[in-house]
């Protein structure tokens, strides 16, 4: 039986110091979204893509590139949308905290009124390893290595698939963890002309990660780039707009 196709729209696929880029996210079958930077909104709508279609949103840690486009993005369900089913955001402890005290930075008249955000916020926090569950999606995540945050990896079932997103990450034994079985792997490689560095994946262990889903026919996607990598065989380089189906 053939597999239902899923696509994977870039919304951009830049790290944070990226200059021709914009700020990494990528949007799967326009439902999940991994990562909220700044840019998110205005590209989905240069894509051509509801903004509303959105159930899960994961969020790997706290970084702004990752994370400082919520504002924005509710700002959307206070004066455009308005929706009855929820809103799943998935982050790190705290999250639910966090954004809220974000919000309010963003838009300081907004706790204030009555009409507040017109979306059914539910939060679901990571503190360690494991399963959860964000409404019928459900999802394990794996603490990842970057710079000593609270920042995490994630991986579930999806149209017959296992899904794996690195996040940001540096190498260390939680990625075989995360990745291993995996029919899709999503990973970071800021250090594109590195082979090795802090905090992140640099060449020697994005190699390693080809060969290693290459073996068992995945695919593998690099997003969270510092610059142009040289080709890899077997690694499919998101660009900003481009669609992948697979």
């Amino acid at each position: 039986m053939a597999k239902e196709r899923i696509a994977v729209t870039c919304l951009g696929s830049g790290a944070a110091l990226g200059r021709e880029r914009l700020w990494s996210s990528l949007l799967l079958d326009e439902r999940i979204l991994f990562g909220l930077p700044p840019t998110a909104v205005p590209q989905l709508y240069r894509l051509g893509k509801d903004p509303t279609a959105i159930d899960h949103l994961f969020i790997c840690h706290r970084h702004a590139d990752h994370f400082f486009g919520l504002p924005f993005y509710l700002l959307l369900y206070r004066f455009l949308y308005e929706r009855t089913r929820p809103l799943y955001v998935i982050g790190p402890a705290g999250m639910e905290k966090a954004t809220m005290e974000l919000c309010e930075i963003a838009w300081p008249e907004f706790p204030d009124d009555a009409v507040g955000y017109k979306v059914p916020l539910s939060f679901v926090e990571v503190d360690r390893d494991g399963e959860y569950a964000a409404g019928e999606l459900h999802f394990r995540a794996v603490r990842m290595v970057h710079f000593g945050m609270d920042a995490y990896g994630f991986r579930f079932p999806y149209k017959g698939r296992e899904i794996a997103f690195t996040g940001d990450t540096e190498d260390c034994p939680q990625l075989d963890s995360l990745l291993d079985g995996a029919d899709l792997v999503i990973t970071e490689f800021t250090h594109a002309f590195r082979t090795e560095g802090a905090g992140h994946l640099g060449t020697a262990a994005v190699s390693r990660i080809i060969e290693r889903s290459r073996a068992r026919g995945a695919t593998v996607l690099a997003t969270h780039l510092g610059g142009d990598p040289a080709p890899i065989d077997g690694l499919t380089v998101c660009r900003d707009g481009e669609t992948y189906l697979l």
